[in-house]
């Protein structure tokens, strides 16, 4: 993959979306009040984890990857 600035931008919007959504997704609903909803939505967070972390995962390797060369 090339050094590109834009790509490397997209990418890093990409995982702020990525971990901002799970968090709000996850912990939204309870923190919100809605005891039941926010229930079911703490559960489906706690099985939908590991992929998420591996989400994470991907998208640090590409910003890395994307990173200009210092000089």
């Amino acid at each position: 993959m090339r050094h590109n600035p834009d790509v490397n931008l997209a990418v890093r919007l990409v995982l702020l979306c990525w971990v901002l959504g799970y968090l709000l997704v996850s912990c939204g609903p309870i923190l919100g009040g809605h005891l039941i909803v926010g229930a079911l939505t703490l559960v489906g967070g706690v099985f939908l984890f590991i992929p998420w972390l591996i989400g994470v995962a991907v998208l640090a390797m590409l910003v890395w990857v994307t990173n200009p060369p210092r000089r």
